[in-house]
């Protein structure tokens, strides 16, 4: 190209990142929470007295009170204080976990009516307590507390997503990628997707059955990362500072931006909304693919993308459960369904296709991974002598294998701690008291049919297919049996829908689950849900109301799309509109707590102890100074007189080290699975301990990392090369 066509193409998007640079180098747009006058609205005084005298009768000692109960990450926050005295006084700062706050004592001097602070939250508090103390001279009146959040990069995220997206249009545009048809489709999805991320565009984050827990998986990442640990595999959030290997068993790697973007000073409720509208954008991106490739009509893929981004299981599963790692691994479903399908029936040629979906799900969600393995066999079966007649078993073996060795690097540690005995037996559940009365399937919003659900969960949120799936997909049938000559696409049309009322019958009392339960003893309870089958319903009814939208409505397809758009949008609107109007949730400037209350992914017997020990236990003559501990990183100055065990407030997962002066010092478990160092007699020096994992993952790391090289590279070869041909048929090149 020119230079000056160079320039005009990518001009703007210099522009934009010259913007986005500004915005966070400057700190214009850096927001902060100022918690206003605590004493008067978040705080309980005994009959609403903030006076302590002793003229009254009262004595020195605390001020009785209770709260504010702030839940609030790591930072440096300022406490501005007002009170009337005519002696010194201190405030002390604790919270019911017992988090370290540096200072946590802060003495007022005399004389003095008002002033402020700084304070540093070193680990995540849970129930901020402030407590004034009355220590000297006649009496004391607390006046008003003021407390001011660190500043938050929220607004420059924000700034940074639209640049990145304005970029990537103009792109398109200014390079001829972006087609008047691209643009069409791009505006009925992208208003869908705008729909149905609306409970997010707010600065608070709704309080949802698992929003605590994902949010510990960000920070655990967080502090895995702090620590120099890549890939995460062990972090010192969870668990009020004992530490989780949550990673091993929940796989986040679709979690890591919103770990950087907390290291780069966004907001904890600003992640997770981020998070949402991501999910929704990739969501709608795969289904299209998906449906446009199979049924070789880009209406079927926006038809099919706004029944399943508008699907209220899905709708449920983001912002009323936040269930994370099932609502991403939604998202890449139809991708992993597209490379299935173009290995069976498509081009085998392009089996990375199924490598990288059936890895991102893995990914993702271990139980939607075991699922979507069941839809493999099944498919497969269902079409066994095409495959063995057009010779498609090399290219799935090679998707497999490739997806083995695509997911070796999280593989590794799930199978070492699982033979440890690590295992996530907590989360079993009753799987017979949670299966659905087939009616249920098309109530409309939350509740159920009775005041006395087997399952009182089902009572907060939405568990029905949804009338716009339903019709789509009574449109499919209808293309079906109306089609007088059907051939495969119509044939697979019918295999989606026979799936996706299989799946929604299994999800209800019809199926024997507590037949099932006996026969497999108790490991179908790992699902745990049977309402959680609804998911590949949604998956099935929207591929095949795409097909047969396109049959029914295709000549009129444009208004036939925004029809849809309407009556997904409509039926949808009662859930996104309670999710919106949610009255509990996270503040801005406040976070999720450490202590967690399901004990998942640990060792065998470990128990929560309450209050939380964070001391460290010595047995035998051993003194321990200096002692400091940072997520899993442990330092102190360390003296033994005798054989000596030192036990320490952190979960001894294998993997852990320690020296003294650069020795090696041996490591074990000591009571309640805390971590313990073993001293001999006369050891002395600095003692260091940290999580450096096992030697032989690393193996694994790298054979991972170059299974995706290799992927990626033969991929762009393989499209350069049919780039090449084209060109030559066009006469272009020699």
């Amino acid at each position: 190209m020119k230079k000056r066509s160079m320039l005009v193409t990518w001009g703007p998007v210099l522009l934009a990142a010259l913007v986005v640079v500004l915005g966070f180098a400057t700190g214009l747009l850096d927001k902060q929470r100022v918690f206003v006058d605590i004493a008067h609205t978040d705080m309980v005084f005994e009959d609403d007295d903030r006076r302590l005298s002793l003229e009254e009768g009262d004595s020195y000692g605390i001020l009785p009170c209770i709260g504010p109960h702030y839940e609030l990450p790591r930072g440096t926050y300022r406490l501005q204080w007002r009170m009337d005295a005519d002696g010194a006084n201190r405030i002390h700062l604790d919270s019911t976990n017992g988090a370290l706050m540096d200072p946590q004592v802060v003495e007022l001097p005399q004389g003095e009516w008002e002033g402020e602070f700084e304070f540093t939250v070193v680990e995540a508090v849970k129930n901020l307590q402030i407590n004034v103390e009355f220590c000297s001279g006649t009496y004391m009146e607390l006046l008003s507390l003021r407390m001011y959040s660190p500043y938050y990069k929220d607004n420059a995220f924000t700034l940074l997503f639209a640049a990145a997206g304005f970029s990537v249009l103009w792109l398109l545009y200014a390079y001829g990628r972006m087609t008047r048809r691209g643009a069409a489709d791009l505006v009925l999805v992208g208003l869908a997707v705008l729909v149905v991320s609306s409970p997010a565009f707010k600065e608070t984050l709704n309080l949802t059955h698992d929003v605590y827990f994902h949010l510990a998986r960000i920070e655990n990442i967080v502090s895995g990362l702090e620590m120099g640990d890549f890939p995460v595999r062990l972090g010192g959030y969870s668990y009020n500072g004992y530490g989780a290997i949550t990673s091993v068993f929940y796989p986040d790697v679709f979690l890591y931006p919103l770990a950087l973007m907390r290291m780069g000073g966004a907001s904890q409720t600003y992640v997770m909304n981020v998070y949402y509208v991501a999910v929704n954008i990739v969501t709608a991106a795969c289904m299209y693919v998906c449906a446009k490739r199979i049924f070789g009509n880009r209406w079927a893929g926006v038809f099919a993308s706004i029944l399943y981004l508008l699907a209220d299981y899905r709708i449920s599963n983001v912002f009323t459960r936040t269930a994370v790692g099932e609502m991403t691994a939604m998202a890449f479903m139809p991708l992993f369904v597209l490379g299935l399908w173009e290995v069976v029936l498509g081009d085998k040629r392009r089996w990375r296709v199924l490598t990288f979906g059936a890895a991102s799900v893995f990914l993702c969600h271990l139980i939607s991974t075991v699922l979507c393995a069941i839809i493999a066999v099944v498919f497969c079966l269902v079409y066994i002598r095409r495959i063995v007649r057009e010779g498609r078993l090399a290219a799935i073996g090679k998707a497999a294998l490739s997806t083995v060795l695509l997911c070796a690097f999280q593989l590794a540690p799930f199978l070492m701690y699982s033979a440890q005995g690590v295992n996530a037996s907590s989360l079993k559940a009753d799987v017979v008291r949670s299966a659905l009365e087939p009616a249920q399937l098309f109530v409309l919003g939350e509740g159920t049919l009775n005041p006395w659900p087997k399952n009182s969960h089902i009572l907060y949120f939405s568990v029905e297919i949804g009338l716009p799936l339903i019709i789509c997909a009574a449109m499919a049938l209808y293309a079906i049996v109306l089609c007088e000559k059907r051939g495969s696409t119509e044939g697979l049309a019918a295999l989606l829908l026979l799936g996706g009322v299989g799946f929604a019958l299994a999800s209800t009392t019809i199926f024997p689950w507590e037949k099932a339960n006996i026969l497999t003893d108790g490991a179908i309870a790992y699902i745990q849900f049977p309402w959680r089958l609804l998911m590949l319903t949604t998956l099935f009814f929207a591929l095949a109301g795409g097909y047969g939208a396109l049959r029914l409505l295709g000549r009129h397809a444009d208004i036939a799309a925004f029809a849809l758009l309407c009556a997904a949008g409509l039926a949808a609107l009662p859930t996104l509109s309670n999710e919106a109007r949610r009255s509990d949730y996270i503040a801005f400037g406040e976070g999720g707590h450490p202590d967690l209350y399901q004990m998942e992914y640990l060792l065998p017997d470990t128990l929560i102890e309450w209050p939380v020990d964070h001391s460290v236990h010595i047995e035998g003559e051993a003194t321990v100074t200096q002692y400091q501990k940072r997520e899993t990183s442990v330092t102190a100055q360390v003296e033994a007189g005798t054989d000596a065990t030192l036990s320490f407030p952190l979960f001894g997962f294998d993997g852990y080290a320690a020296t003294v002066d650069g020795e090696p010092v041996p490591v074990g478990l000591g009571e309640n699975n805390r971590l313990t160092v073993s001293l001999s007699a006369g050891t002395s020096g600095t003692l260091h301990i940290w999580f450096e994992g096992k030697a032989f993952w690393r193996i694994f790391d790298v054979l991972s990392l170059l299974t995706l090289l290799g992927l990626w590279g033969t991929r762009a070869n393989g499209v350069l090369a049919r780039r090449g041909a084209v060109l030559r048929k066009r006469g272009e090149l020699q």
